[in-house]
Formats: structure tokens, C-alpha cells, sequence
């Protein structure tokens, strides 16, 4: 194990793989002080590198294109 963080396709991430909360924010339609708080919170997934939190891409359009557990696949 290298320690370098992989993409689900086990390459290293790129920079166009992470997002900040602001733009987490633009593509869930939520201020980027929910997005922040979602990602603090653990109801997006996010990491806390040093001083920073960021949100990997694929990730977040997981989340966002998975089956919602109450109600289930349409």
C-alpha cells in the first residue's frame, strides 16, 4: 500500500476528482455552509486534509445516484 489516496478506477486522483464545498454546494443546490456542515456531519462523504475538507467527486454523484433507502429503486 503506497498511501496515496485511488479513484474507484485505482488510479491516483487528479485534481479534476476533487471538489471543494462550494461546489459540492452548486451541485446539490444547498449553501456551501450546509454543504460544509454535511460534509462535518458524515451525511456526505468527505476527508479533513489538514485545515481543509474536501469532497471527491465520484463520491458525491454516488450518493446522489444511489436507490433512496425509504422509498427504493423507481
Amino acid at each position: 500500500m503506497t498511501g496515496t489516496p485511488h479513484a474507484p478506477l485505482g488510479r491516483p486522483l487528479t485534481a479534476a476528482d476533487v471538489m471543494t464545498a462550494r461546489e459540492v454546494a452548486e451541485l446539490l443546490h444547498v449553501s456551501q455552509s450546509t454543504a460544509e456542515d454535511w460534509g462535518r456531519r458524515g451525511v456526505i462523504p468527505s476527508r479533513k486534509i489538514g485545515r481543509r475538507r474536501i469532497y471527491v467527486r465520484s463520491r458525491i454523484e454516488a450518493l446522489l445516484l444511489a436507490d433512496d433507502p425509504e422509498t427504493g429503486p423507481d
